[in-house]
């Protein structure tokens, strides 16, 4: 058994990689600034504090993409010859001791597509493994470690990460220019998309199945299954969120590549409860529907958008920009995505690995101001007074992939389950 030591353990995957280290018996500790309430409850040790003992404890370095090599904890592991890995390359190895690998890639709706499959083929008594970028509704965990025949992974593209695995089966949702801090271009990032279907033994690029006479409704979505123009099933799924009709049916394409029956794929969507962020109906102390989505690419505020368009109500985006590297990059579209709604409010950017550019904040207050009522907040206590004036009907969707929702949760305006 081996002692891992995870730089940026508290993030969403890497804290699910170290909950299967731990599951495979090897020990585990980490740093990271935020402390994770879930690891410490399983008995992880958190450093906040850079602490150089612990690299000469470990015998392999794990460290997420949101550091870089000259990170102390990582230099001193470097100079003192350690085994350091990325987080990809953890998530490979753990992928290696599974028979039937799963890996779900895309710019959008990979973690929505990632879980429908874990759960088809749960209903299929198959008992997956499963790692994913997002909490389930239903067990408010990203992992599940049970039997060694399917592990069902999220593949992320950012620095690479997914170019380490090697998938019987992968799906890839779709391409659109992401990460450009790390790829620069979007010819390098399709590239890289390249060499994953290659290294898949089968891919998915598109469903062959249809879907029609679509319903989609605040907390759910009905339609008809299609196959060369032959019915084959109702579905009605429990999710909100009129683009979950097509990540179903690249899970249900999956699904069958697999080998399972139509009426497993059937129980596992219609029992599927959703993640958490992901068009997430969220309890508020405000009388207006509030949504929570993960949406922070223009393409993802757009198809929120288009789930609530119907509703006959003041809707209203609540946006956090997620690095100002990307709102630089897709400023305009930005603009035109949020003018879509009735008004815009913003809170500061979640500039995560990047320093702070308040230039970018301010290009796009200007441009969405001049044919938009638009606010900006710096202050979450600001933020709640506003958010609370919504009223009945309203609907308030609150987007980004930054820590908005944990600052309304603290300050108690969304409720906690």
């Amino acid at each position: 058994m081996k002692k891992y030591y995870f730089v940026g353990i508290s993030g969403v995957s890497m804290s699910s990689l170290a909950m299967f280290l731990i599951s495979e018996g090897h020990q585990v500790k980490g740093y990271d600034k935020k402390i994770s309430p879930f690891l410490v409850e399983n008995g992880v040790e958190i450093d906040q504090q850079e602490d150089f003992q612990k690299i000469d404890w470990a015998d392999e370095i794990v460290y997420s993409s949101a550091f870089n090599l000259n990170f102390p904890l990582i230099d001193y592991a470097l100079k003192i010859k350690k085994i350091v890995k990325v987080r990809g390359q953890c998530l490979a190895e753990i992928a290696q001791n599974y028979q039937t690998v799963v890996a779900v890639a895309g710019s959008h709706g990979k973690s929505t597509v990632t879980a429908m499959i874990y759960n088809i083929l749960k209903f299929a008594g198959k008992q997956p493994s499963l790692h994913v970028g997002a909490n389930l509704v239903e067990s408010g965990k990203n992992y599940d470690v049970s039997d060694k025949d399917f592990f069902v992974t999220e593949a992320c593209e950012y620095h690479d990460n997914f170019l380490f695995l090697h998938p019987s089966l992968s799906v890839v949702t779709n391409l659109e220019s992401e990460h450009l801090d790390y790829f620069k271009s979007f010819a390098r990032e399709q590239k890289s998309f390249n060499q994953f279907i290659k290294q898949s033994q089968l891919c998915i690029l598109k469903s062959s199945f249809k879907a029609k006479r679509i319903k989609a409704e605040a907390k759910c979505v009905k339609f008809d299954v299609y196959k060369d123009e032959r019915f084959l099933m109702s579905l009605k799924l429990k999710i909100g969120g009129v683009y979950n009709v097509q990540n179903a049916l690249l899970a249900i394409q999956a699904a069958r590549a697999l080998g399972i029956s139509y009426c497993y794929i059937k129980c596992g969507l219609e029992n599927f409860l959703g993640l958490q962020k992901r068009f997430e109906h969220v309890n508020a102390t405000c009388s207006a529907t509030v949504i929570l989505d993960y949406a922070h690419h223009p393409r993802e505020i757009k198809s929120v958008f288009e789930s609530v368009k119907k509703i006959k109500a003041k809707k209203i985006a609540v946006f956090q920009p997620h690095t100002y590297s990307r709102t630089q990059a897709f400023l305009n579209d930005f603009v035109k995505t949020l003018s879509q709604f009735d008004e815009v409010v913003l809170f500061k950017t979640f500039a995560a690995r990047e320093e702070e550019n308040f230039q970018v904040e301010i290009k796009l207050i200007s441009l969405l101001s001049k044919n938009k009522k638009t606010s900006m907040f710096y202050d979450v206590c600001a933020l709640v007074d506003k958010l609370k004036t919504y009223r009945k009907g309203d609907v308030v969707c609150i987007m980004g992939a930054g820590n908005l929702p944990e600052l309304l949760k603290h300050q108690n305006f969304i409720l906690k389950d």
